[in-house]
């Protein structure tokens, strides 16, 4: 089983230029791999704070399980089932 975490930015509408002037907009967008669905929001969180992205700017957090996705990772950390509910720590992973 292979497990994914999607690392990806866009431009927010609402700054002038998109990025919040210390973000890195250059940074690589990828997809990482993880032993298991709760170690995405680290992965995420390291990665947001690198690159100085704001709430608007984060795009990526989807989790994927052999390539479906199961789970998103919000800005904020959380994860969420792909319905928008609550993720349970200890499920599927």
């Amino acid at each position: 089983m292979t497990i994914t975490v999607e690392l990806k930015h866009a431009p927010n509408p609402d700054i002038s230029g998109g990025y919040w002037d210390d973000a890195n907009p250059t940074a690589n967008c990828t997809s990482l791999p993880i032993e298991k669905i709760e170690d995405a929001t680290a992965v995420c969180r390291a990665y947001i704070n690198a690159t100085g992205l704001g709430g608007g700017n984060w795009t990526g957090g989807t989790v994927s399980v052999d390539g479906i996705p199961v789970a998103r990772v919000s800005y904020n950390g959380r994860i969420w089932n792909m319905d928008g509910t609550p993720y349970q720590m200890g499920g599927a992973s």
